[in-house]
This record gives C-alpha cells, sequence and structure tokens, in this order.
C-alpha cells in the first residue's frame, strides 16, 4: 500500500511539474477553520482569491490561557502579510489592531482567532498545543445612516472581505480547576447574585442535585440589544449598556460538560443558560465570567429542575445523509421547530464535524470523516433533538479513491462537492498538504519541501538568503 501511495503522489507531482505548476505549501488548505463572521463566508477558492500570505514574524510574548474560559493571549505578537490589497508584504502588530472593532472611512479591522491542530488533537489539552491561527481583514466601505442623535448621524459601515490566511502556532493551555474548591452553594430556585468588579468577575459555583432531573442553569440580568451597535462616520459610538454573562459546566472531576456564551443575543437578551440531567447527590460546578461595558453591574444565577428529563425538540427528520467534506446547515435541520440557530445549542463528535461559526453561534457542521454520528440540539426550552447523521463518498471522491490514492489526501480538500472539472485547485488544497505530509514523514527538512512545491524543479539546494 506504501508503494502504492508513493508512486501515486510521484506521479501526480511529475503531472505538476511539467505543467509548470506550483503548490505552495503556505496555501494549502488544512481541515477548516471555524470562522467569526456569516457561514457564507468561507476562505474564497483559489481561483476567485489572490495569494494571501500570513507569517509569524514576532511570537506572542506569553500564549498561555484558561481552557474552555479563555482564548489563547497573543500580546506582543508581529505578523507580517502579502496579498491582494497587501501589494508588498506589510507588517501588523496584534497589540495595535486585535480587538479595535471601531470603523471609519476605509479602516481596515483586523479578526483573530485560534483554534487546535485537529490533525494533532480534538480540542485543546492541558499543557502545550499544537494551534492554528487565523486572520481576516475586512475594510469599511460605504456608510450607512440609522438615525441622528444631536445633530450627529450614527449608523453602520459596509465591510467587504480583503483577507484571509492561517499559520501554525504554539499556546499553552491551563486549568483553574483549584479555584472550585472555595465555590459558592447554589439551591434550586434560589438565585444567587454576582457583582461585576472588574469586567471580568470570575465566579465558581457549586451544586448537587437534591434528585433526578434535568436541570437548567442561567443568569440573568444581562444588558445588550438584538440591535446592531451604531457608529457616527468618525467612529464614535453611540453608547448602549452591555453586560454579557457566560459560563462553563464542569463535573466532579473537572471535566468539561457545556459551555454557553450568547444564548440569546439575537434576542435582545445576552444571558447564558445551560442544561444538564443529573443523578440526585451528583455534583456539578459552574464557572461564571462576563464581558461587561456597564459600571457597579450585577447579574443572578439560578438553577431549576425542569423535568424528569428533556422533552423532546420536533423537527421534519432525524435522519440525515451527507457527502464527505459537505456542509449541514443547521437552519435546515429546524425548519419547523420555530427556532433558528441563534437561539439553539449544539453537542457534536469533533471527530466527524467541524463548525463554521456566525459570531458565537454556530451555522453549519462541516463533515470531516465517513461513517455513522449524531448532532444533538437543545432548544431555549431545553427540549432536544437527536439528528443521526450517515456520512458517506460521493461518486467522484470514489473515483478519486480507487484510482488516484484518495484515501491519502481527500481530507485536504475544501468544504463543498469535488470539483474533478479544477484540478489545478484540487492539486493545491489536496495534493499539496499530502505531498508535504509524505515529504515530512520521510525527514525531508521544512525549507526543501516548500522550495520544492513551489517550482524547484531542479535537484539542487534551495535558494539562500
Amino acid at each position: 500500500m506504501k508503494k502504492i501511495l508513493k508512486r501515486s503522489l510521484a506521479i501526480v507531482l511529475a503531472i505538476l511539474m511539467i505543467s509548470g505548476g506550483s503548490i505552495a505549501a503556505s496555501a494549502a488548505f488544512v481541515k477548516p477553520q471555524e470562522l467569526q463572521r456569516d457561514d457564507a463566508v468561507v476562505a474564497p477558492a483559489a481561483e476567485e482569491s489572490p495569494d494571501w500570505n500570513l507569517t509569524i514574524t514576532k511570537q506572542p510574548t506569553d500564549t498561555s490561557f484558561t481552557m474552555f474560559d479563555e482564548y489563547p493571549n497573543l500580546s506582543g505578537m508581529e505578523i507580517s502579510v502579502s496579498g491582494g490589497i497587501f501589494t508588498t508584504p506589510t507588517t501588523v502588530k496584534y497589540d495595535d489592531v486585535a480587538g479595535v472593532y471601531t470603523p471609519g472611512p476605509d479602516k481596515i479591522l483586523w479578526f483573530f482567532k485560534v483554534i487546535p491542530d485537529f490533525n494533532y488533537a480534538d480540542d485543546w489539552v492541558e499543557g502545550s498545543n499544537n494551534a492554528v491561527l487565523i486572520a481576516e481583514a475586512w475594510q469599511c466601505k460605504d456608510f450607512h445612516v440609522v438615525k441622528t442623535v444631536n445633530g450627529v448621524e450614527y449608523g453602520y459601515y459596509d465591510q467587504e472581505f480583503m483577507f484571509y490566511a492561517y499559520t501554525y502556532i504554539t499556546v499553552i493551555a491551563t486549568s483553574e480547576y483549584g479555584d472550585r474548591l472555595s465555590a459558592k452553594a447554589l439551591t434550586v430556585d434560589v438565585p444567587e447574585t454576582v457583582t461585576v468588579t472588574d469586567g471580568y468577575c470570575a465566579t465558581w459555583f457549586k451544586f448537587t442535585a437534591p434528585q433526578d432531573g434535568f436541570y437548567r442553569f442561567q443568569s440573568d440580568g444581562g444588558l445588550g440589544s438584538d440591535d446592531e451597535t451604531l457608529y457616527s462616520r468618525e467612529g464614535d459610538i453611540l453608547e448602549v449598556p452591555y453586560l454579557n454573562p457566560y459560563a462553563c459546566l464542569f463535573d466532579e472531576d473537572g471535566g468539561y460538560l457545556d459551555y454557553d456564551h450568547y444564548s440569546d443575543g439575537f434576542r435582545g437578551d445576552l444571558n447564558f443558560r445551560l442544561f444538564q440531567q443529573t443523578k440526585q447527590g451528583e455534583t456539578v460546578y459552574l464557572r461564571t465570567s462576563c464581558y461587561s461595558g456597564a459600571e457597579d453591574a450585577n447579574y443572578t444565577i439560578t438553577v431549576n429542575r425542569i423535568g424528569d428529563g428533556a422533552s423532546i425538540l420536533k423537527l421534519k427528520s432525524y435522519e440525515i445523509a451527507n457527502t464527505f467534506h459537505d456542509v449541514i446547515s443547521i437552519n435546515t435541520l429546524l425548519e419547523g421547530s420555530g427556532f433558528d440557530h441563534y437561539d439553539v445549542q449544539l453537542q457534536y463528535n469533533c471527530d466527524y464535524f467541524i463548525a463554521i461559526n456566525y459570531l458565537w453561534t454556530v451555522g453549519s457542521l462541516y463533515s470531516i470523516q465517513p461513517g455513522e454520528s449524531h448532532i444533538t440540539i437543545v432548544a431555549p426550552d431545553g427540549s432536544v433533538a437527536e439528528v443521526n447523521v450517515t456520512i458517506s463518498y460521493s461518486t467522484s471522491q470514489w473515483l478519486c479513491i480507487i484510482f488516484f490514492g484518495g484515501s491519502n489526501w481527500l481530507k485536504y480538500t475544501q468544504p463543498g462537492p469535488l470539483n474533478l472539472g479544477n484540478l489545478i485547485e484540487l492539486f493545491r488544497f489536496g495534493m499539496g498538504n499530502a505531498l508535504y505530509e509524505l515529504f515530512s514523514n520521510l525527514g525531508v527538512p521544512d525549507q526543501w519541501i516548500s522550495w520544492l512545491l513551489n517550482g524547484g524543479y531542479e535537484i539542487k539546494p534551495p535558494p539562500t538568503g
């Protein structure tokens, strides 16, 4: 089998060399990333996008973070970007642009995300983690006036997608499970108040179920609106009170159970809501925090028993078929239920699916492995549906597996149906990473691999300097 694989890859490489093709290792597609914007936005196809590139030129000062509660710290990082509007390599300092979302005429807004490198682990592990750093840039365009206050026009800017690239980074994950030893006890139906003193205010709570049942943990007092934040043309914000509690739920041993950040954010209520089936005497821990733009604010946390078990969320179908590397729309699953993807929480096996996000909610799931799995959907009222999913190869994918060793490189291709008509794209995103992995496993230095796959066809050392 190894000989067949090597021959197949060698033939493909030879074809590319003869045709003058270039498979840039930096542009090859790894497993898809969670996007921070509209789920319709994915990395543009190769033939539609400029040659976007991203390199870390200065590593972050400290990449440690708390698992399931924070994002990796990237302070001090500098990156070099090129392609598209960046006609020459351009240095971007993370500290200057991260979290700066105030718009302005033609201003470029940057969004960063760090996720686990799924080639190594399905999720974060305590200690060192191989990860993927994603950078997106959006440019402010036309300004739309929504209202005028005291003679000043407020509204929003259209934002045009200008840049998308990723690279690899190592981050350090830590836990704060020890803090739960001083957790405050929660009692059924008795609200507990959390006072916001620092805009973060992490607090631990402990709950021991008095009887078997399906329990809801929720906050109350979140401040916000489903209206878009409005700015003047110069970027002055039209002030809106803001308080967004969020929470993680852990079992008695500190194992992660669930997380919620934004259950009702698009319904005008920034509160979390978590559900857990619990047996009598079983203990769980709730760690709450918040984002706050309000001073001296507070919110409450309440746990309620809402029944013996979860009610069934009514869907049109509980069985679906999906093609390997195709996308499952959560709104399609929810048709007829009265909910959409903004409302619900999802639980799924990361061996089979990767989320494509819309802000803080999951808009779609991307199938990454053939087989049978399921998606659990939890509605705001606690009702639950389990959708069984059968993932299989398409006809064109089977042809690639049978004749071109596709079982070794199909995992690297882009979301959506396999387009055999565009062989260059297929080679860039599929064969490129497969060849990179093959050469790497054979011990070929990274700089040699990059040189080979970018057009260094003669057998001689790569250029220096």
